[in-house]
């Protein structure tokens, strides 16, 4: 019994060596179908994997959390509450970079935020002093700055905010990476500049001068332990994201009622300091005008003072001078009378002596007079000297009064100024105060990232191709199994025979094609699958490394579908096996040791048409009859050729189903050119200015208000996300918007008073028709009911389409719009028109359809990777399914093709009578294949979608041709092989065959 099971497995090893070319093609199919599965299969989550692994090194937070007026230090106090969580607290601001007009968010950063969200240093280093800075390496600022260079601020680069940064001028010291930006180009958006952001910037954060932090970035400790992507780190993140929200939910109350009572006094405090800068100003006007009062009063008492001087003065000399007029006249008779007596003197001593003694009394009173004139002088010098103080006085109090008014009046002009510029500034405060609204608090995850959400949706979309394409490989695979191993069994009809006739079990003789079979599958699938977990991953990551910042691919062996494929090659091979030598040891050995019977010729369907036949050479008769002679080789080689054209048209269909949608969905569906986003509490002149501000931007053609709103729409607890549109104008809303059906584009919806149009994918996964109802819910919590009235044609995201009547109708609430459309001819520059709507003040932020559209084009571009994968993989499957056939055709009839060189056809025709048949079954094959392939095309758009995006449901002129000028390539590619096999072979020993 060992002899026998020794001989077996010898013969097994022999039968490989013997028939190379078939193990080979056995081998190529299974490597190719499972490197094709595996490695496909394994894309997605090596995308995923990857992109995990490097926010965990990198420490991407889960959550960002900021609030419409920054994070006071109550936010601080209620966010550290939260536990297992470790929060970096920023300063960032949106600025200008002068000289290149690039925008930029500056990062306040410090040694202690490394443990979220580190930043990757890619050349140079982080800032140590106030004046350095480092720049982001993945954007355009690498290519404006150096190391060394400076960068400096512009004046103007403002986003509402006073200047709170200290430093205007940095030396670059550095590039770096952020797992916050994992996407290349997309920054985000902003409120200056031209609305987006080009890049970020990191400076110490002592540079900024602000007393509130403007972003809190938090890093849970469990969140290591779940995969990103996965439901299980959505639902973590979910319940957190309550956590946080609901900390903060009294939070907005509070606050606002914290600043209504501050900015309430303050404006009460401040008309209390005008009211005292007025009582002061009052005062000093007062003691102005007394001041005054005091100096006019001095010099009326200085003048009534010398009119009294004066008219004292002239009283005292004119007594003086009436006394000394008395005394020189008394003298005078005092003398007249004397000279008498000295007549008489002799007569009258006593009377002389008494005029003499008259006469001295005069004379002394004379002196006495002389004596008081010179103290009325003495007294008037005084009395001058004193009025003429006075004066000197007077004077110089009118020059300081002179001085004080001119004083006054400066202060009381800038006193005025500054009381207008404070009541002015008052009524604005109490304008805001009226106007002031609780504040907002945002709980953002990791898909509010740049990127981060469009990854995964990338890495989806491969998943999900793997799931549909590597099933009709397997399916083509388990085919042409089929025909190798029946091939393969034929050939061994003698030794199966024989094997039967020396003893041999129907086990054992079946376990020699099983063990053939088994190898050559193992060999396949092993290195079919380190093949395909190597290749696969790193050619489409690669590929989408052009859209994002990941580090290289890290892959690994997945075991779930390394199981799947090796089993499905198994099966393949296996039930071919089976069914191959099943029938064949359904026979005794007599049957089995004598050749089969040849099929018998028969008339064919064209040798009955006369006037066709008799114009077919000898060569072509035979071919004729050949193909329906052996009509499972036909059948075969037109299926096989079939399979291999059908893979080939839908990757070059599915190509051009991605290839479309951008041009589909931005040039004729949204012609609108860019979105602004607007406050919806503008004031009237607000809004005004906005549209003058366009009216005056030379090639602008039209504005259309709208609301937008985030939703989601239900149907029989089926939920999906979406974006109602509420138009102003319905009518206008035409020429930015197209309605339109898909399946027939000359039908187009209107916006109507009753009903909404829904967008067609969106019905879809709904289930839903026209006539129907959905439910919708505002992010409020508001509900409606909703009746569709139009299902339009629509391929990036979910759309849901009102008038302004039926919203207010099922709102029950005027509108209030948030956006606005605009249209303007090509030759606008966009930088600039964003940078004219950032400065006004009812915008909000602006988006370009421009930037969408190169972003979605550019991630179409690397899925279109994915779909040049596709088509390589299955143009190697088709090459070998095609090389397998016709080798399998040749050696069925190598006594046929030898007997025909024997009868003296040349090498060339021995190969044309071959070709001959191959070409009528090829092309055959082909149009076969054009229609498999045209379900194949729309069964795996219908299953590769995402939920978000409808592929367009086309294939290409020029894909009919490629996949029939790839597939006559290999045929005629075959042949040439082919042909110096035929050149080559032993007639002789191929005609004893049987023998």
């Amino acid at each position: 019994m060992e002899v026998k099971k020794s001989a077996l497995w010898k013969d097994t090893f022999r039968e490989i060596t013997r028939s190379k070319t078939r193990f080979l093609s056995i081998f190529a199919i299974i490597l190719i179908g499972v490197a094709f599965y595996a490695g496909l299969s394994a894309t997605g989550p090596v995308m995923n994997d990857t992109a995990d692994s490097y926010y965990d090194e990198q420490n991407l937070s889960d959550l960002h959390v900021f609030s419409t007026m920054g994070l006071a230090d109550e936010d601080k106090e209620l966010l550290d509450s939260v536990e297992n969580a470790e929060i970096n607290y920023l300063y960032t601001k949106d600025v200008i970079l002068s000289g290149t007009g690039l925008t930029s968010k500056v990062y306040g950063w410090n040694e202690n935020l490394e443990n979220v969200n580190t930043l990757k240093i890619i050349e140079g280093r982080l800032p140590e002093a106030t004046d350095e800075i480092a720049l982001d390496h993945t954007s355009n600022y690498a290519d404006e700055y150096a190391i060394g260079d400076s960068v400096t601020f512009n004046e103007d680069s403002s986003d509402d905010q006073d200047d709170v940064l200290t430093e205007r001028t940095f030396e670059v010291v550095g590039f770096v990476k952020s797992p916050l930006y994992i996407e290349r180009s997309n920054r985000g958006n902003t409120t200056i500049g031209n609305g987006n952001l080009d890049g970020f910037s990191v400076v110490l954060s002592e540079v900024f001068d602000m007393d509130i932090y403007t972003d809190a970035h938090v890093l849970f400790d469990q969140s290591s332990q779940y995969e990103s992507y996965t439901e299980d780190y959505q639902s973590f993140i979910k319940k957190k994201t309550n956590d946080v929200e609901e900390v903060f939910s009294g939070r907005p109350e509070e606050r606002y009622d914290k600043l209504y009572e501050e900015i309430e006094t303050e404006i009460n405090d401040g008309y209390t300091e005008i009211e005292d800068a007025k009582q002061e100003l009052e005062e000093g006007r007062q003691e102005l005008k007394d001041s005054r009062n005091e100096i006019d009063e001095g010099y009326a008492d200085y003048e009534a003072g010398l009119d009294e001087l004066e008219s004292e003065e002239a009283n005292a000399r004119a007594e003086i001078e009436n006394e000394r007029d008395n005394l020189n006249q008394a003298l005078n008779e005092v003398q007249a009378n004397k000279n008498q007596l000295r007549e008489a003197q002799r007569e009258g001593t006593a009377a002389y002596q008494q005029l003499q003694a008259q006469e001295e009394q005069i004379i002394a009173g004379l002196e006495e007079l002389d004596n008081a004139e010179n103290q009325l002088e003495q007294e008037l010098t005084a009395s001058r000297e004193e009025l003429e103080q006075a004066r000197v006085e007077l004077e110089e109090a009118e020059a300081d009064y002179q001085e004080g008014l001119e004083e006054f009046k400066e202060e009381e002009a800038k006193a005025n100024k500054e009381i207008e510029e404070a009541q002015a500034d008052l009524a604005d405060a109490e304008e805001q105060l009226a106007e002031l609204e609780e504040p907002e608090y945002f709980v953002k995850d990791r898909t509010s990232n740049p990127g981060y959400e469009e990854f995964s949706e990338n890495a989806d979309r491969i998943s999900a191709i793997a799931k549909i394409f590597p099933v009709f490989f397997f399916m083509l695979a388990a085919l042409i199994s089929l025909t190798t191993m029946t091939r393969m069994v034929d050939e061994g009809r003698n030794q199966i025979g024989t094997l039967k006739a020396l003893g041999y079990g129907n086990t054992s003789i079946a376990a020699k094609y099983f063990i053939y079979a088994f190898i050559a599958t193992s060999f396949g699938s092993v290195i079919g699958l380190f093949l395909g977990y190597w290749l696969f991953p790193n050619v489409i990551l690669d590929a989408y490394s052009t859209l994002y910042n990941l580090p290289e691919a890290q892959t690994q062996f997945y075991w779930n579908y390394a199981l799947i494929s090796i089993i499905a090659a198994l099966l393949a091979t296996g039930l071919s096996t089976l069914v191959s030598v099943r029938l064949s040891l359904r026979s005794n050995a007599a049957t089995l040791l004598r050749p089969k019977a040849p099929k018998k010729g028969k008339r064919i369907f064209l040798e009955r048409l006369p006037f066709i036949w008799k114009r077919f050479s000898f060569t072509q008769k035979v071919s004729s009859r050949n193909l329906f002679r052996y009509k499972r080789r036909m059948l075969m080689t037109l299926f096989g050729v079939a399979g291999g054209t059908a893979l080939l048209l839908t990757g070059f269909g599915l190509s051009d189903s991605i290839a479309d949608i951008t041009d589909l969905q931005f040039g004729e569906i949204n012609l609108y050119q860019a979105i602004v986003t607007e406050d919806p509490n503008a004031t009237e002149s607000e809004q005004q200015s906005i549209a003058k501000t366009l009216d005056e931007v030379d090639g602008f053609e039209e504005q259309l208000q709208s609301l937008q709103e985030s939703v989601t729409v239900e149907k029989d607890s089926e939920m999906r996300d979406a974006t109602l549109l509420v138009p102003d104008d319905k009518e206008m809303f035409k020429d930015f918007v197209v309605l339109r059906d898909r399946n027939d584009q000359s039908i187009r919806y209107d916006l109507k008073k009753e009903g909404a149009v829904i967008t067609d994918k969106l019905a879809d996964l709904l289930d839903v028709n026209i006539g129907d109802t959905v439910e919708m819910e505002w992010e409020e919590g508001e509900t409606a009911t909703i009746d569709i009235a139009g299902i339009s044609e629509q391929y990036v995201e979910h759309y849901v389409y009102m008038s302004k009547e039926y919203y207010e109708q099922v709102i029950d609430e005027d509108i209030s719009y948030n956006t606005s459309l605009l249209k303007y001819e090509d030759s606008i520059n966009e930088d600039e028109l964003g940078e004219k709507l950032t400065e006004e003040d009812g915008v909000l932020g602006i988006t370009f359809v421009s930037s969408i559209k190169e972003e979605f084009q550019d991630s179409m571009d690397s899925l279109d990777i994915v779909t040049v994968v596709l088509i390589i993989s299955a143009a190697s499957l088709a090459f070998v399914v095609l090389y397998n056939l016709t080798n399998i055709n040749v050696s069925e009839r190598i006594r046929e093709l030898s007997t025909i060189k024997v009868l003296g056809f040349y090498d060339k025709e021995v190969t044309m009578y071959v070709y001959r048949e191959n070409f009528v079954l090829t092309v055959m094959g082909i149009l076969v294949g054009f229609v498999l392939g045209i379900f194949m095309h729309q069964f795996v758009l219908q299953t590769a979608e995402l939920d978000v995006m409808r592929f367009v449901d086309q294939i290409a002129w020029s894909s009919y041709l490629y996949s029939f000028l790839l597939m006559f390539f290999f045929s005629s590619l075959v042949m040439i092989v082919m042909h110096f096999k035929l050149k080559n072979v032993d007639m002789v020993e191929a005609l004893k065959t049987q023998d």
